[in-house]
Parts: C-alpha cells; sequence; structure tokens
C-alpha cells in the first residue's frame, strides 16, 4: 500500500499569522489543487474573503491569494500529513475513508505553539460523524487553544456549495466573532 503524503507537505505557516484555517488533507495526486482550498467544489476561496466585502479569489492566481493571506495575516494548516492506501483507494478524498489511514499527523499543536501572533483557529467542519480519529486531534487542539486564550471555532464547509446564509455564517465567526461553534 502506497504511502500518500500531504500535497502541501512543504508549506510554511508564516510567523505573523493571526488567523489560522485548519482543514483535514490535501493528497499529493496528479490532477490535484494547487494550494489549499483549490478542489472545483470547494468555495472558501470565494467565502474568507467575502467575509471582508472583497471580490472572489476562487479563480485568482496563487500571487492573489498569497496577497489576500499577507494583507489579513491569514495562513493554512491540515492535521494529517499522510495517509497509508490501497493503490486502487488514493483518490478517496472522504475524511471518513481515511480516518483511520492516517499514516502520520501533522504536528498541529507544535505549529500553534510557535505563532505567537495567533489570534484564532477556524477548521473547516462542524460535524464528526464517523471520524473518531479526526475528533479526537480536533479536541486536542481546541482543548490547546482553550488552555493558551486563541478563539477556536467550527465554520461551516466551504465545500460543494455557497450562498448568502453560509456567507453570512462565516462573516458572523470569522468577522464579528458572534458565533462560535464548538466540538
Amino acid at each position: 500500500m502506497p504511502i500518500i503524503p500531504h500535497k502541501f507537505r512543504n508549506h510554511i505557516v508564516s510567523p505573523e499569522t493571526e488567523i489560522l484555517i485548519l482543514g483535514t488533507f490535501n493528497p499529493d495526486v496528479p490532477n490535484g489543487p494547487t494550494f489549499f482550498y483549490g478542489r472545483p467544489r470547494n468555495y472558501l476561496w470565494r467565502l474568507l474573503p467575502g467575509c471582508w466585502a472583497l471580490p472572489s479569489l476562487k479563480n485568482g492566481t496563487l500571487q492573489d491569494k498569497q496577497g489576500f493571506m499577507a494583507e489579513y495575516k491569514i495562513d493554512f494548516a491540515d492535521v494529517i500529513h499522510s495517509v497509508l492506501v490501497p493503490e486502487d483507494q488514493v483518490n478517496n478524498l472522504l475524511d471518513t475513508y481515511i480516518d483511520d489511514k492516517v499514516q502520520e499527523r501533522k504536528e498541529i499543536i507544535t505549529l500553534i505553539s510557535s505563532l505567537k501572533k495567533l489570534k484564532a483557529i477556524y477548521f473547516t467542519r462542524k460535524t464528526f460523524t464517523d471520524i473518531p480519529n479526526i475528533h479526537a486531534m480536533i479536541l486536542a487542539i481546541q482543548n490547546y487553544c482553550r488552555q493558551n486564550a486563541i478563539r477556536f471555532c467550527l465554520l461551516e464547509t466551504p465545500a460543494r456549495f455557497t450562498n448568502d446564509e453560509k456567507q453570512q455564517m462565516w462573516i458572523n465567526t470569522i468577522n464579528i466573532q458572534h458565533n462560535c461553534c464548538q466540538v
């Protein structure tokens, strides 16, 4: 069985990061996205700039996205570093499938502790049905954040669709800080 590493395993989170967006895993497979949340049916790059009433970066260049990240002090990480899956399942991206196939976790708490300007972490998932291992990782991160006065909230997934209601939920959580769904 092949070990599938994270596509952006060499991404270095900026030490200036104030907002860290956490996801689960981006496999390093042919024809995969060129950056975090870059799959065709993922709308993070529309929702996140929309929190500041900015135009969508969904079809923006990597340079445009990195400029936005630098200006708003936002960066990205995923909790899984690699998975071990059968050859015929290397394109299976479902969290419910990879939950028990994690070969190596990313040391998120070590990362968080190194980010001295970090104010908030947002995990792009609100449900944990059938993913007990990912759930345990997120609980540990949430507990660390509580102990270190770092805001930790769950966000409605940016995948599959976007609409005004989802955009408002993101604004309420990230900008207004009115909502904060927790594990």
